[in-house]
């Protein structure tokens, strides 16, 4: 059974471990490793982590009958928007629904907190996650370059879900 509890600072080394087991699964078909590992140190420092939970971005860790499978993040963006920062499962326990049953979580706290808009920032190569968003119901709301760090450009779409008619 999936649950979620939220994530404490005592977490951030599971989620670290998380995050640098599911990374390369991930993302090495479209980045360098250079570049992924750019993206995990800056995003996945502790600081950077504690700092974020603090400011009000929730962290969950999924559970698949209370073993650690994956994790997510968001928070209230600027009223109505909700931004879903980071969902990840772990590679043997993609396509099972997991990835499904977090979207739904995060929607859910959105329209909690009144949020009309859902969004999220994806890397436009990605392919197998941009389906399951469009599989959702976001869409591409626009095309996002910017650096993430010196000589190191993302190429994101900006997918937006609508709460008001999803």
């Amino acid at each position: 059974m999936i649950t979620f509890r939220h994530a404490t600072p005592d977490d951030i080394p599971l989620l670290r471990e998380l995050a640098y087991t599911i990374w390369p699964h991930a993302y090495l078909s479209i980045i360098t490793r250079e570049q992924m590992n750019i993206m995990l140190s800056k995003m996945y420092d502790p600081k950077t982590m504690r700092e974020e939970m603090a400011s009000g971005v929730i962290w969950k860790i999924v559970e698949d009958d209370h073993i650690p499978v994956g994790y997510l993040s968001y928070s209230m963006f600027k009223p109505p928007e909700c931004k879903l920062h980071k969902v990840y499962v772990l590679p043997e326990k993609q396509g099972l629904g997991i990835g499904r049953t977090c979207l739904e979580e995060a929607t859910h706290y959105a329209r909690e907190q009144g949020a009309e808009i859902l969004f999220l920032m994806v890397n436009r190569a990605n392919e197998k996650a941009l389906r399951a968003y469009r599989a959702f119901g976001f869409q591409e709301a626009k095309s996002v370059d910017w650096e993430f760090s010196p000589g190191f450009i993302l190429h994101d779409y900006k997918m937006a879900l609508n709460l008001r008619t999803s």
